[in-house]
C-alpha cells in the first residue's frame, strides 16, 4: 500500500504534490466562482429564497444519508480512500457528526462561515490519497486523491439525487421547475468542494442522463471494501439495525439494493410501505416551525437581524440552548446584539 495521510510523512511524491498543487489552485478559482453567485454574506451561499433551504431545512433529508454513502461506496476508489484514510471504523459516530455539522455550515451559515468550511473539508481531502490496490503493476491499477473532481463529482451527485428523492418522498413532491432550481444551485456546493462549473453537466436533465448511465454501466461495482464498510454502517451505535436496513433498502436502485446483499422479500417491503406512510404522516402533521433543523432557525436569526428585525421567539430560544449545549442539527450559535436581547 501507497496511502499517505500522516503529516509527518509529507513532503509527497513529486508526482502526488503536482496534482495536490493543481487541487489548490483549482479550489481557489471555485471559490470564487461560488462567491460571485452567492447572493450575499448575511444571506450564505443559497439564501432564504432557494430550494436548498427547502430541503434541508427538513430533518428527514438526512434519513437519506446511508443510502448516499452506499451508492458513493459504490465507486472502488471512493471505497478504498474511505477505508484506508478516514476513523470510519473507530469513529462512526463522530464522524457522522463532523460531516453534518459541516453539511449545515455549507448550507444555512453566513458565506464566512460556508467559505470556512469549506476550506477545511478540502484541507482534510488534501492528506488522503495513494494506491489502488486492484489491477496489474506494482502500484495496482492506479493513483487516487480525496481532491480528485472526478470521486468529488460523484459523491455531490449522490447528495443531490438523494435529497430529491427524500424529499419527494416523504415531504411532498417536487415541481420540475423546483428540481431544476435546485440543480442550478448545487453549481455552488459542487464549487464548495472544488468542483469546476464545467465539469459537471449543466442542466438537471443532463445531470440524470450522466447519473443514470454511471449507474447502470460497469465503472461502479461493490468489492470486498464496500461490503465491509456497509457492514460497519448498518452495525454502529446509532443505526437501527433492521430499521435503518429496511429503509435504505427501499430508497436504492434494485441493482444496488442486491449488490449490497439486502434482503427485500415480502417483510421488507411490507415494512417499507408501512414505514413511508407512517413517517409522511407524521411529517405532515408536525407544525413546519417545529420540525425545521435548528441551523434554519440560526439562519433566519441571522437574517432578521442584519435587517434590525426581532427573531422569532424560536430561533432565539434554540439559539440560546446551543450555546450551552451542542444541539442536534446546529451552526455556530448567533451572537445576539444587546437591542435585541432588551426587547
Amino acid at each position: 500500500m501507497n496511502t499517505h495521510t500522516n503529516p509527518r510523512r509529507w513532503p509527497p511524491p513529486p508526482e502526488v504534490a503536482q496534482q495536490l498543487n493543481q487541487d489548490r489552485e483549482r479550489f481557489r478559482r471555485c471559490l470564487d466562482y461560488m462567491r460571485e453567485h452567492a447572493p450575499g454574506e448575511v444571506e450564505g451561499v443559497y439564501g432564504p429564497d432557494s430550494v436548498t433551504w427547502v430541503l434541508y431545512r427538513e430533518p428527514v433529508v438526512l434519513l437519506g444519508g446511508l443510502r448516499a454513502i452506499l451508492l458513493q461506496l459504490a465507486h472502488p476508489a471512493v471505497a478504498y480512500g474511505i477505508s484506508q484514510n478516514s476513523n470510519f471504523r473507530n469513529d462512526l459516530l463522530g464522524r457522522a457528526r463532523r460531516t453534518y455539522t459541516a453539511m449545515y455550515q455549507l448550507t444555512f451559515g453566513g458565506l464566512s462561515e460556508a467559505t470556512g468550511a469549506a476550506k477545511r473539508i478540502h484541507s482534510v481531502h488534501s492528506r488522503v490519497y495513494g494506491a489502488l490496490p486492484d489491477g496489474p503493476g506494482p502500484r495496482g491499477s492506479g493513483t487516487y486523491r480525496a481532491n480528485d473532481p472526478s470521486l468529488l463529482r460523484w459523491v455531490h451527485a449522490t447528495l443531490i439525487d438523494t435529497a430529491m428523492l427524500i424529499f419527494d418522498t416523504f415531504v411532498r413532491p417536487l415541481s420540475v421547475e423546483e428540481k431544476r432550481r435546485y440543480y442550478q444551485e448545487t453549481l455552488r456546493a459542487a464549487a464548495c468542494f472544488g468542483i469546476p462549473p464545467e465539469q459537471v453537466p449543466p442542466t438537471l436533465e443532463a445531470f440524470y442522463e450522466w447519473y443514470n448511465a454511471e449507474l447502470a454501466g460497469e465503472r461502479l461495482r461493490v468489492g470486498d471494501t464496500a461490503l465491509e464498510l456497509a457492514g460497519l454502517l448498518f452495525n454502529s451505535p446509532f443505526t437501527q439495525g433492521q430499521f435503518d436496513e429496511v429503509l435504505t433498502a427501499g430508497l436504492l436502485p434494485e441493482r444496488w439494493r442486491e449488490a449490497y446483499r439486502l434482503p427485500w422479500g415480502p417483510g421488507q417491503r411490507l415494512t417499507w410501505r408501512l414505514l413511508k406512510g407512517s413517517m409522511r404522516r407524521g411529517i405532515h402533521l408536525t407544525p413546519p416551525k417545529l420540525r425545521y433543523v435548528t441551523a434554519w432557525h440560526q439562519a433566519q436569526m441571522r437574517l432578521a437581524m442584519a435587517r434590525g428585525e426581532r427573531p422569532t421567539l424560536m430561533a432565539r430560544l434554540l439559539n440560546t440552548i446551543d450555546s450551552y449545549v451542542d444541539v442536534p442539527f446546529s451552526i455556530r450559535p448567533v451572537a445576539a446584539k444587546a437591542r435585541v436581547d432588551k426587547d
